[in-house]
């Protein structure tokens, strides 16, 4: 593993130089250990951020199993791998945070960690798992509204069919519940107030029927295609609705 660059007593800089391991795990060293009270097999709060040039938002919270070699999440490490493997003179900074020590002398409360980690190392791993499903609309849906056709990718919603908090551990990537969508269409999708048939063909709800041209709808229109794997997940956004 690269040798690391202190940045004060609970940050480090980690350079990209053995590019076959530094987009797996990160290898916390000696002097880490031992300033922030590393015990193989305990769990740790660290931080990690990019070179902000990467536009690479997951600069974030999150929680990982310390030792000597710390291993990234699956989800992590499937964002940052091109970013490692690719930028051999780039380098990332790792940030120990619950080993910050308070004004008194000590370290954060187990409740106050406790709650830090439970909410922040969530929305790490969510936010990282969004990008990646957005990533895979946009793949599949040409970078355009699976509506429409409208293409202005900053402006389209990648919108889960079957809601992320009510969706399976195996469900909420699913590239296959997730519609591509211009933003008034992913809003009236959320809302309930329009769905979609097997055939792709949109279901109006009787809200949806009245509302004025502007906003685009049609009984003709229908989604630009779709795949077999789309349809269960279709079928539950009708039912929760009350679609026919």
């Amino acid at each position: 593993m690269a040798k690391l660059i202190k940045l004060s007593d609970t940050s480090w800089q980690q350079p990209f130089r053995d590019r076959k391991k530094e987009h797996i795990l990160w290898g916390s060293h000696t002097e880490v250990r031992e300033n922030c009270n590393f015990v193989d097999g305990t769990r740790r709060l660290l931080q990690i951020s990019f070179e902000p040039r990467f536009e690479l938002d997951i600069v974030d919270y999150f929680q990982i199993t310390s030792g000597r070699e710390i291993k990234f999440p699956k989800a992590l490490v499937d964002m940052i791998s091109p970013i490692v493997l690719e930028n051999s003179e780039s380098s990332f900074i790792v940030t120990v945070l619950d080993a910050v020590e308070h004004e008194d002398g000590q370290v954060g409360s187990t409740k106050d960690l406790a709650n830090l980690i439970t909410a922040r190392a969530t929305t790490i791993m969510a936010r990282v798992g969004q990008q990646k499903f957005r990533k895979q609309l946009m793949g599949f849906w040409g970078d355009a509204c699976a509506l429409s056709g409208v293409k202005e990718p900053k402006l389209l919603v990648a919108s889960h069919i079957v809601p992320w908090s009510q969706s399976e551990a195996d469900s909420k990537l699913d590239p296959f519940n997730g519609l591509l969508l211009a933003p008034h269409y992913d809003r009236l999708f959320d809302q309930g107030l329009i769905s979609f048939k097997d055939d792709g063909s949109i279901l109006l709800s009787s809200i949806a029927e009245k509302l004025p041209p502007e906003f685009g709808l049609s009984k003709s229109m229908k989604l630009r295609k779709l795949n077999p794997k789309h349809l269960p997940y279709l079928a539950a956004h009708r039912d929760t609705f009350g679609f026919a």
